[in-house]
């Protein structure tokens, strides 16, 4: 994915634009670049991080004055990172610049129409084709406006889109527009914003409007207007002049975002900064949501507001959870980490609830033919709301009339709005690329989930319910103990491992999905090549990876059904020579004298555990990157989501 920002009002857009480009560069960092309004549009564009391009600005600031402006942050689809290849871009003579995030899919064709009609191409992306299809249909369309024209072009692209236009012959117009990628504007005095997400909004206002799927913005300084795209095209067509029909009510809503908690405040990365906030992540999942009635303090009660009431205007008059009791099987869908989070679901609704689930990749859903029917429910996960792949998986299943309900942490996005109920994570922003604080409430709203559906089938007797709430709401205080030391102690294990090539995780039931997540986040951010097993399966293969000093690491609790089986695998693993560090229970001394390092973990119920075993194995990770001096926040190759398919 890529960021984008513009922003019109009455201040200096350059120094405003660089630093929207600083909140939104964990978007994609391979290139980045402003357009500020002036005749020409002035262009300046640099491959590297946002700071290259700030020292290219400062050095060039008087050529770039102006009080509207774009702006973009890239991850590179089409065209390798370079200058050129950088948004924003422009027209020939520089009268139309835009700044876009998605994929056109139809670029070559539409390439093809315009060179034969003698349009230089520049660049090797897909964006560059937007600026000139709108100059080629401007000059088609005689007295037609810019919203129409960028309406028309639009309409004739395939594929996903955010994109926000300036133009040299009206210096009080942004249009922007969204198509399968997030674009919000941001409500002030006298001046709007453009952007990807808010985080870049928040330090100029808290009153946003999202816009919704197919919707086109005018923006200028003194206000604004809402359209359907396609309404605005069609109208168009009828060559009518009646009051626009097109008109759209979006209200604005206000941020629940601070400034504050897109700083890093004090900590030396922000992945570092989110590990550490994950007891207040979790309580702010749990707050509301699992608590003890007033009339009976001895009794545990879980109510998840979206999913207890029909929407208004539902076909279906059940609520959401009343649908979840009666369905027949449960998708998780979702990608990278938040697919982890689904296996942990998976075990969860199985034990706890009785009922039937499977965990797909999103990317691999939607390019079979499932068999979905009307009594499934799809739970799509994703840290964002944006996943492309995932909400592919949503649209089909809502093809086949499938209750979905979604798992997000970002206000407003489109898999919040898509899905029929859902449940926000509210774990504040996550700023790091490699997921931290966001996979640990993914997790504890599963729980949630299986629980208060345990209740409503009658899986769960009372006593039952009791107990698992109460280990629940415990989970984030024992955490919060723990962090101290278990900084302290992974530091000097993390100084033993820091020159691996390769590394073994390794876990079994609930644990396994542990492992999984613990390999990735080595991989991500340490580029140390890792791999996740069962602790049985990796006899099937994976074994022969072991030899002197490779590090495995192995989840061992003492109530894990397979304790026995695991505690021979890891003696086995000894006498192959592994570097062996051994995550257990607090006081288990089963280990001492096999394994070279061990780390004790909080006593928490099964169900629970990986809430627990999952952070040594992210600060592991942290530590080891940064001995390693790597870039922790923005991995190479990596962006926070994958927005394109």
């Amino acid at each position: 994915m890529c960021g984008i920002f513009a922003y019109i009002g009455d201040k200096e857009a350059a120094a405003l634009l660089i630093t929207a480009l600083k909140r939104l560069e964990y978007r994609g960092y391979d290139s980045a670049g402003i357009g500020v309004h002036g005749v020409p549009i002035k262009v300046r564009k640099k491959v590297g991080k946002v700071a290259n391009l700030e020292d290219d600005v400062s050095k060039a600031i008087d050529t770039v004055k102006g009080t509207m402006g774009i702006a973009h942050t890239r991850w590179a689809t089409h065209g390798k990172p370079s200058d050129i290849n950088a948004h924003p871009h422009a027209t020939t003579q520089s009268s139309i610049a835009v700044v876009h995030n998605g994929v056109i899919e139809n670029h070559r064709a539409l390439k093809e129409q315009l060179s034969g009609k003698g349009y230089q191409f520049i660049s090797q992306t897909d964006t560059e084709l937007l600026a000139h299809l709108v100059e080629d249909l401007k000059g088609q369309m005689g007295n037609a406006s810019w919203l129409e024209v960028v309406a028309t072009a639009l309409c004739l692209c395939e594929g996903a889109y955010g994109v926000a236009f300036i133009f040299q012959d009206d210096p009080d117009l942004i249009i922007g527009a969204r198509k399968g990628s997030p674009l919000i504007l941001g409500v002030g005095h006298g001046e709007h914003m453009l952007a990807s997400d808010a985080s870049a909004i928040v330090e100029h206002t808290k009153d946003v409007v999202y816009l919704r799927e197919g919707e086109i913005v005018e923006v200028r300084r003194s206000g604004f207007k809402v359209h359907d795209l396609e309404k605005v095209v069609r109208k168009l067509g009828k060559n009518t002049i009646s009051p626009r029909p097109d008109d759209v009510e979006n209200p604005i809503v206000r941020l629940e975002l601070s400034l504050e908690q897109i700083e890093k405040g004090g900590y030396k990365h922000f992945m570092l900064k989110e590990i550490m906030d994950q007891p207040n992540a979790m309580r702010n999942c749990l707050r509301g949501r699992i608590y003890q009635p007033a009339e009976a303090p001895d009794r545990w009660e879980i109510k998840l507001g979206g999913l207890e009431k029909a929407k208004e205007g539902a076909l279906n008059p059940q609520s959401p959870l009343e649908r979840m009791a009666n369905a027949c099987r449960f998708i998780f869908a979702a990608c990278g980490t938040s697919w982890h989070s689904g296996l942990i679901g998976k075990y969860a609704f199985e034990k706890l609830a009785g009922v039937r689930a499977e965990v797909e990749y999103a990317s691999e859903f939607r390019y079979r033919k499932p068999l979905i029917c009307d009594s499934d429910c799809l739970i799509a996960i994703s840290q964002s709301g944006e996943t492309a792949d995932t909400l592919e998986a949503i649209k089909m299943a809502k093809e086949h009339k499938a209750l979905t309900i979604g798992v997000v942490n970002v206000v407003g996005s489109s898999i919040a709005r898509e899905t029929d109920c859902g449940m926000y994570l509210h774990a504040g922003p996550e700023i790091g690329v490699a997921s931290t604080k966001a996979f640990t409430c993914q997790v504890i709203a599963l729980l949630l989930m299986a629980l208060r559906l345990g209740k409503q089938r009658g899986a769960l007797s009372e006593e039952m319910l009791n107990m698992y709430c109460a280990a629940l709401n415990a989970v984030p205080d024992s955490i919060e103990k723990w962090m101290s030391s278990l900084t302290e102690q992974t530091q000097v294990i993390s100084k033993n491992l820091r020159l691996a090539t390769n590394a073994l995780f390794s876990g079994m039931g609930v644990h396994f999905p542990v492992a999984l997540e613990g390999a990735l986040k080595l991989k991500e951010i340490s580029y140390i090549h890792a791999e996740g097993f069962p602790a049985s399966e990796i006899r099937h293969g994976g074994i022969t990876l072991i030899r002197n000093f490779v590090p495995v690491i192995c989840i061992a609790m003492r109530s894990d059904p397979a304790y026995e089986q695991i505690k021979q695998m890891v003696r086995d693993f000894r006498h192959k020579g592994a570097a062996l560090l051994v995550l257990t229970d607090d006081g288990n001394t089963d280990f001492a004298g096999v394994a070279h390092f061990t780390l004790c973990c909080p006593a928490t119920k099964l169900e629970m555990q990986p809430l627990i075993s999952c952070i040594p194995l992210q600060l592991l990770s942290y530590h080891i990157a940064d001995m390693r001096g790597c870039s922790i926040d923005q991995p190479r190759n990596l962006a926070k989501s994958v927005t394109v398919e």
